[in-house]
C-alpha cells in the first residue's frame, strides 16, 4: 500500500455523516474526552481520521474514532479525513491498519482488549490469537483472554465501570460468574468506594458466600440500613468506608471467627502489655501456636520488656477465646 496514494485521496466529511457509535473497526471504549479534546481545541487536528465510504453511502471510521468525538464536542461541521474507499483493503486490512496505529500509541483497557479479541476472531482462530496477539495486546495468560472475551456482552454502563475501574483479572471472573443485576450492585459499590484490588476479591466473595447463605440478592444485602448508612457517611473518606465495608461483611459472612477475634482482642487488651509488645492469634485459630513480638531499641530495653511481661499475672490465663 502506498501511503502517499492514500495521502491524495484526503477528503472534507460533513460531521453529521460520521457515527458516534462504534464501528466495525472501532477498539476504543471508556475513555476520557476530555484530554484529547482539549488537545485538539489547542493544536488543532494533527492527524486526519482514516475512513471509508461505503457502496451505500454510508461512512465507517477507520481509525481516529476519539478525534472524531472531540470534534463533535467542539462544534466542528467538517473534518479532513483520508478516505480508504477504492484501495484494495479488506475489512481484515482496514482492522488491523487501526489495530497497530493503536498499539503504537497507547495501551488498551480490559473492555477494549475483549472488543479486539471479538474482532480479531471474524478473521483467526482462537489458537492464532492465543499465539501472534497476547503479547501484543499486554494479555499474559489464555485464561485471562477467555474472560476477556466474555466482557463484551455485557450492558454498557458495567462496561464503563469496568474500563474506567483497575479490577484485577480475579475479580472480574467472579463478576462474570454472578446475575447481570448482582453484577451491577456489585460493580457500583466497587467504583463508588475505590477499592482496591485485594478488597475487590474479598467483597465478591464475601458478599456472594452470604448471598448464597441468607437466600437474599446481593442488592437486598446492600440495601442493609447498616451498609447504606455506612456509604452516606461524610465523616468518613473512601478508604476508610471501604476498609468498614470489608470489615461488616466479614462479620456477617463469618460471626464466630469474627467474636472470637472480639473476645481475643479483649483478653490481650487487659493484660496491660508494654507498648512495644504485640500478641497475635493464627489465622482462623486454626493453629495452636500465638505469636508474641517485641520491639526494643537495645539489650537492656528487651531485659526490661521480657521482665515487664514476667509480672503480669494474667498472661497465664491467655487462651483461645472459645475456652471457658
Amino acid at each position: 500500500m502506498d501511503k502517499n496514494q492514500i495521502l491524495k485521496k484526503a477528503v472534507s466529511v460533513d460531521i453529521e455523516e460520521l457515527d458516534e457509535k462504534p464501528g466495525p473497526f472501532c477498539m476504543s471504549f471508556g475513555f476520557d474526552p476530555d484530554n484529547i479534546t482539549a488537545s485538539v481545541r489547542t493544536a488543532g487536528l494533527i492527524n486526519m481520521p482514516l475512513i471509508r465510504r461505503t457502496g451505500a453511502g454510508s461512512v465507517d471510521i477507520v481509525a481516529g474514532y476519539r478525534r472524531i468525538l472531540a470534534l463533535k464536542r467542539l462544534n466542528w461541521e467538517k473534518v479532513p479525513c483520508i478516505d480508504l474507499c477504492g484501495q484494495g483493503l479488506s475489512d481484515k486490512d482496514l482492522f488491523m491498519l487501526n489495530l497497530y496505529d493503536n498499539l503504537c500509541t497507547r495501551r488498551f483497557n480490559n473492555v477494549e482488549k475483549g472488543m479486539i479479541i471479538n474482532r480479531l476472531l471474524k478473521y483467526y482462530t482462537m489458537e492464532d490469537i492465543y499465539r501472534s496477539y497476547m503479547g501484543l495486546l499486554d494479555i499474559p495468560s489464555r485464561r485471562e483472554a477467555d474472560l476477556l472475551i466474555k466482557i463484551e456482552g455485557l450492558d454498557p454502563e458495567d462496561k464503563e465501570i469496568m474500563a474506567r475501574e483497575p479490577l484485577s483479572i480475579k475479580s472480574i471472573e467472579s463478576l462474570l460468574e454472578l446475575d447481570s443485576p448482582s453484577q451491577k450492585t456489585a460493580l457500583k459499590w466497587i467504583s463508588n468506594l475505590k477499592l482496591n484490588t485485594n478488597q475487590q476479591a474479598l467483597f465478591i466473595d464475601y458478599i456472594n458466600d452470604i448471598s448464597i447463605r441468607d437466600g437474599k440478592s446481593i442488592r437486598e444485602i446492600l440495601d442493609d440500613e447498616v451498609f447504606k448508612g455506612l456509604f452516606m457517611n461524610r465523616d468518613q473518606n473512601n478508604p476508610q468506608k471501604a476498609k468498614r465495608l470489608i470489615d461488616l461483611l466479614r462479620s456477617r459472612r463469618l460471626p464466630l471467627l469474627t467474636g472470637s477475634e472480639k473476645a481475643f482482642a479483649g483478653q490481650v487488651f487487659k493484660l496491660g502489655l508494654p507498648k512495644n509488645v504485640r500478641i497475635k492469634h493464627p489465622p482462623f485459630f486454626e493453629n495452636p501456636d500465638y505469636l508474641l513480638e517485641i520491639s526494643f531499641r537495645d539489650g537492656g530495653n528487651l531485659i526490661e520488656t521480657i521482665n515487664a511481661l514476667a509480672g503480669i499475672k494474667g498472661l497465664s490465663n491467655l487462651k483461645d477465646p472459645w475456652k471457658g
